[in-house]
């Protein structure tokens, strides 16, 4: 096992991702409907509010220029048959305004699992919370138009 590379855990991204913060980017309405459970302070599970339907898996963790591994993701993504995000943050040197006790967020490096792209894709924060909200609604979406089990037309 890989020793720890941080004394603590950076919270970063858990108060980065939370309404007050996402709201600078989306809204207040969009910033309040992303929704997400934080397990381990490394893996995230984007769900929807209502119905606690989980949407997407996010590991994220602190850009150091690592190539990080992406097995154990990739194969929760399968067994669960939901998209799979790899994001990795590079802190800001300034404290997020919503959570002053944590820096900021200047970029992201994301891959997607089932299909992850050659390159790291660099996104800005807007850029990666308008991603979340298309996934959350395209996962929405994709549930909504399925038909439960014991429907007599199944």
């Amino acid at each position: 096992m890989q020793e720890e590379q941080f004394l603590i855990r950076d919270r970063a991204y858990g108060v980065w991702h939370r309404p007050r913060s996402l709201s600078r980017f989306l809204g207040r309405r969009k910033a309040q409907s992303l929704t997400m459970a934080d397990l381990d302070s490394v893996l995230f599970v984007e769900y929807g509010y209502d119905n606690k339907l989980p949407l997407a898996l996010v590991e994220v963790a602190r850009d150091i220029g690592q190539e990080k591994p992406t097995g154990i993701i990739r194969e929760l993504a399968r067994m669960a048959n939901l998209p799979a995000f790899v994001s990795l943050y590079t802190p800001a040197p300034r404290a997020n305004p919503a959570s002053p006790a944590w820096h900021d967020i200047d970029g992201f490096r994301v891959n997607v699992w089932p299909m992850p792209e050659a390159q790291w894709r660099s996104l800005t924060p807007a850029e990666w919370a308008d991603a979340l909200v298309e996934i959350r609604d395209w996962q929405l979406r994709k549930y909504a138009s399925q038909p439960a089990a014991n429907d007599l037309h199944y």
